[in-house]
């Protein structure tokens, strides 16, 4: 893991294409408006945003 699970948090929250999976087998978040990078259909299983989103939105924290 890169980042934090906090951070992967606040990086989703922040993206206007966060997509939830649907397997979240990558995060431990319990709730139906947890958002994480852990979790979107964007995140790659190397842990890298397909859309190149996840860098411009970190920087900006």
């Amino acid at each position: 893991m890169r980042s934090s699970k906090k951070e992967y948090e606040a990086v989703a929250k922040r993206c206007s294409s966060y997509a939830k999976t649907t397997t979240s087998e990558l995060s431990n978040c319990v709730g139906s408006d947890c958002k994480s990078c852990l979790n979107c259909e964007h995140f790659a299983a190397d842990e890298h945003c397909v859309l190149d989103l996840y860098d411009p939105i970190a920087k900006n924290l």
